[in-house]
């Protein structure tokens, strides 16, 4: 089943900085898809695209079939609520809650019941079970993106896109961050689709979409 679909995708900013130029992308449901290219070829600007963060200039963005770019901002919101999450390359964490609570914000936000129960396991699950009072600054790189990834999963969504999940963290730091993307793609049937340019990460990719110049090569 196909969950995302880019059709003839354009961003033009402003200033008339051509983003993307005519880019087509299809994504399958169970997908591990890696969207590479170097800093500046529209990689950010796919996936914020792909995720109803911005819209295009010219063509559709289709998410489980559906258009979005038609959808007002209450919508998106809703309709992409439990569906679909985010990994960045910061990790957005609020300061002043520890970690326990930088997930229980988010389930409330999202309705989710059960929420503890729910954020326990996931800290459990990310190794993450004896950090669960510390604040963002008590934890390392590594363990502030295994929160971020613990929060995106707390809404248990069928797709999660990842921009440069491991460039502020090390090479072992970041092979373990894309470990744990394989696991919950193979065992718990997550499509991701992950931008970066570090050609080292290739092998955990079931297939590459390149990106130069805002558009898709070969």
């Amino acid at each position: 089943m196909e969950v995302i679909r880019a059709k003839d995708v354009w961003k033009v900013y402003p200033d008339g900085t051509q983003a993307l130029k005519g880019v087509n992308l299809s994504v399958n449901r169970g997908e591990f898809v890696g969207v590479m290219g170097p800093s500046g070829s529209g990689k950010s600007t796919l996936l914020h695209l792909i995720g109803g963060l911005d819209k295009p200039s010219e063509g559709e963005v289709f998410l489980f079939k559906k258009p979005i770019s038609p959808m007002g901002e209450d919508e998106l919101a809703e309709f992409r609520k439990r569906k679909v999450a985010y990994v960045f390359q910061f990790y957005y964490l609020l300061e002043d809650f520890n970690v326990l609570e930088n997930l229980l914000l988010i389930a409330q936000l999202l309705g989710i019941k059960d929420a503890k129960d729910k954020a326990l396991e996931l800290l459990e699950f990310l190794r993450l079970s004896h950090r669960l009072n510390h604040k963002p600054y008590q934890l390392s790189g590594g363990e502030q993106q295994r929160v971020a990834i613990a929060r995106a999963l707390i809404s248990e969504p069928a797709v999660i896109l990842a921009d440069e999940p491991t460039g502020n963290i090390d090479w072992e730091e970041g092979r373990k961050i894309f470990e744990l993307f394989r696991k919950l793609n193979e065992e718990k049937g997550i499509t991701f689709v992950v931008a970066t340019h570090n050609p080292d990460l290739k092998p955990f990719f079931h297939r590459i979409v390149n990106l130069k110049d805002g558009q898709v090569v070969d």
